[in-house]
């Protein structure tokens, strides 16, 4: 009896472990349509509309397939920690607004008692990520609310004693930045300056930038407007 009990627990053990090694070496899947699994899948584990997490049996790769993936995505958590596939680039830290315009023709900047305010009149459009910019009517429409950089400089062509000041205009309104730069020039003087403000914006705000000569009729040479969104 004794031999016999002996013989018996070694046969189920050594089922036992024959079919441990057996289920090691299967492909196994999990979840809705069990008894399909990909050829190349060592695990999956597939959701009922479709989604899946498989682990690859040559390379031992993960994929995660669940309707957010894309390329060049990243793998991130929420507050509960829930997956999902997002952009490498943040939404915040990818601007909507790019824009770089210049002048490459030289525009009158006309005088009357106290100055006048013309507009710059860009002509060529280097980049406008977003199509904002109307490059006919000079000025960006503003697509979402937010905080906005605004760098803009020209060369000056004329030669007389003056100065000139320049201003950002939001909805035909000096938008309370005062004179970008305001300089004495002497006569036959070059003169080139830049200057940098942050804006805020409204969705739909069209913003234009506009020059003032102060004691005299001028010009400009050259100009150019680059603005940015940094921020909501």
């Amino acid at each position: 009896m004794i031999m016999k009990s002996i013989f018996k627990n070694t046969i189920i053990v050594a089922a036992l472990v024959f079919g441990a090694a057996s289920v090691s070496n299967a492909q196994v899947k999990v979840g809705s349509n069990p008894a399909a699994i990909g050829t190349s899948s060592n695990l999956e584990v597939e959701a009922t509309n479709g989604n899946k997490t498989i682990v690859d049996k040559a390379t031992g790769k993960v994929t995660i397939q669940d309707g957010t993936q894309g390329a060049g995505k990243v793998l991130t958590s929420d507050a509960n920690g829930a997956s999902s596939w997002q952009p490498s680039i943040p939404a915040s830290q990818d601007a909507e607004v790019m824009l770089s315009a210049k002048l490459t023709t030289t525009q009158s900047l006309p005088y009357s008692g106290g100055g006048i305010i013309t507009k710059v009149n860009f002509d060529t459009e280097l980049f406008d990520k977003g199509n904002n910019f109307d490059l006919t009517n000079d000025q960006l429409t503003a697509p979402t609310s937010g905080y906005y950089s605004v760098n803009v400089g020209f060369s000056r062509s004329g030669t007389a004693s003056n100065s000139i000041s320049a201003f950002i205009y939001v909805n035909n309104v000096e938008s309370g930045q005062g004179n970008l730069w305001d300089g004495g020039i002497p006569a036959s003087a070059g003169y080139t300056a830049s200057a940098s403000r942050m804006v805020h914006l409204n969705a739909g705000d069209v913003l234009d930038v506009r020059f003032r000569p102060n004691f005299a009729a001028d010009g400009i040479s050259t100009a150019f407007l680059q603005i940015a969104k940094v921020s909501n």
